[in-house]
């Protein structure tokens, strides 16, 4: 009896210990085959959905996990990540008062958060393990999940080339938010933007494509402002 209540305290500490070590996680799963194809047809540029050849940008995964101090921030597709200038990766994660961010893109990534207009965190440590991409970073804040989505891209010529076709994924699938012809919104990606007619006749004036780029040359700067500070 005595060993048989040894065992039960042990076994509540340990669950005590686990469920303070771990503060938070999630992880979002995200259907295969659900690709989206942007290109123009004659003259006009359509969506056309559930394309099922493009496994390297095929998002399975999304999460995050607390541990004490540090988050990890990690993304998972059905192929392989891909080190290519036609070929970027990005996850975002929102707290209730500080967003984290990594990206992929060309053999070049980076994590990043940043907390009101002077706090940040950032590493270059992304790790990649086949079809897994990750990055831990320091906690800056309030670890309270307001949003969690990837997306991952790939352009026949370069990043966010709108005259060019390009295929992307979202998870979760929500934040594919552009209108083609099935009651889109006007939102796409979170950020506000306009949307494409499923038959127009060119290109939308806002996509993912120049959102990161603004993204990335943002938190360029903020690492700039980082190094200079130490």
């Amino acid at each position: 009896m005595k060993f048989r209540n040894s065992s039960i305290v042990i076994l509540g500490l340990c669950v005590l210990l686990c469920s303070c070590y771990i503060a938070s996680a999630e992880t979002i799963n995200d259907g295969t085959g659900d690709v989206w194809h942007w290109a123009e047809t004659g003259t006009a540029w359509s969506w056309s959905g559930n394309v099922g050849d493009k496994p390297n940008i095929d998002i399975t995964e999304v999460s995050y996990t607390v541990n004490n101090d540090k988050i990890t921030l990690s993304l998972t597709v059905r192929g392989a990540i891909q080190s290519s200038d036609k070929v970027g990766y990005y996850l975002w994660y929102n707290s209730t008062d500080t967003y984290y961010f990594l990206s992929y893109m060309n053999g070049t990534g980076a994590g990043f958060g940043m907390k009101g207009s002077m706090n940040f965190t950032s590493s270059q440590n992304v790790t990649i393990m086949d079809n897994k991409l990750s990055v831990e970073l320091d906690v800056l804040g309030d670890t309270s999940k307001v949003e969690l989505w990837g997306y991952a891209v790939e352009y026949t010529n370069t990043i966010g080339d709108q005259t060019s076709e390009w295929w992307g994924d979202w998870a979760p699938n929500e934040k594919f938010a552009y209108d083609t012809g099935t009651g889109g919104s006007s939102n796409p990606g979170g950020t506000n933007g306009t949307t494409p007619d499923n038959n127009g006749s060119s290109p939308q004036s806002n996509t993912p494509g120049f959102e990161i780029i603004l993204v990335t040359a943002a938190i360029a700067i903020a690492l700039v402002l980082i190094r200079k500070r130490r």
